[in-house]
């Protein structure tokens, strides 16, 4: 069975993040993966088993991030609601 995350990456309110960037860390910190989410705001990554950081973020300056603990084997799911930056859009 694959090691699977999947997740979807919303604004507050819960709407899709349109265009919004999904970046994966390893358990040191180094980037491994960068991807755009789908037009339903989701990703999906397979993975080793470990501890996985994700950093996400739009073209407007929205942010959000989740860490994640992944098992071989194990599917999970791990929505980031990314939120408006301090000083940014109401």
């Amino acid at each position: 069975m694959s090691t699977v995350l999947t997740g979807t990456v919303t604004v507050p309110g819960g709407e899709p993040a349109l265009g919004a960037v999904v970046e994966l860390h390893n358990s040191g910190g180094d980037t491994v993966d960068q991807v755009q989410v789908g037009p339903e705001g989701g990703f999906t990554y397979y993975l080793s088993s470990g501890t996985w950081t994700l950093t996400v973020w739009d073209g407007i300056g929205n942010r959000g991030g989740a860490q994640v603990r992944m098992d071989e084997g194990e599917q999970k799911v791990c929505n980031v609601e990314i939120d408006h930056p301090q000083g940014g859009r109401t």
